[in-house]
């Protein structure tokens, strides 16, 4: 995958890099904060390092979100085709515990719907737990709507999480 930045006013984000991978799957892997992930819980970078190879058949954007004037990784998020529709990508977002409640995921999905529309992209969904509260908050705070219920599966869990699929048209 070819390098991408993108900044925000208060955040960078840029393509995850193999030294990023320890503090993804840190992120991805904490028990709180990846809850609601269809992820497992992951204890090392070697264990996501596969899921970030390029697919030319169904390709996704990963990045990491760095606070501007820091070195520390506060996030991730992903723009990725996922449906047999070219036209339309899903996404997904998760920011580090310490950073909760600060609007770093807005902040995250609005620069992913500006990428998106850069790309030609005409619509964006995502899969949101109804139990997700704050997750729910930042993509109908983005101008998504629910288009339509589903679920999923944690990885490696019984746990089976009922989902809204939010979506925007671009």
């Amino acid at each position: 995958m070819n390098a991408l930045d993108i900044n925000t006013q208060r955040l960078s984000l840029r393509t995850i890099k193999q030294e990023d991978l320890d503090a993804v799957a840190a992120i991805w892997g904490d028990i709180e904060g990846g809850k609601y992930m269809p992820d497992p819980d992951y204890k090392s970078g070697a264990e996501i390092a596969e899921i970030l190879e390029d697919d030319p058949e169904c390709p996704v954007y990963y990045f990491v979100a760095l606070r501007k004037g820091l070195d520390e990784i506060i996030g991730t998020c992903s723009l990725g085709f996922e449906n047999t529709n070219a036209d339309e990508y899903s996404i997904g977002y998760n920011v580090k515990k310490d950073y909760w409640g600060n609007g770093y995921a807005i902040e995250m999905v609005y620069a992913l719907i500006d990428f998106a529309r850069k790309l030609g992209i005409k619509a964006i969904t995502a899969s949101v737990a109804k139990e997700n509260k704050a997750s729910i908050r930042v993509v109908e705070k983005c101008g998504f709507i629910i288009e339509g219920e589903s679920s999923f599966k944690k990885s490696g869990t019984d746990i089976v999480h009922p989902a809204h699929i939010y979506k925007l048209n671009l």
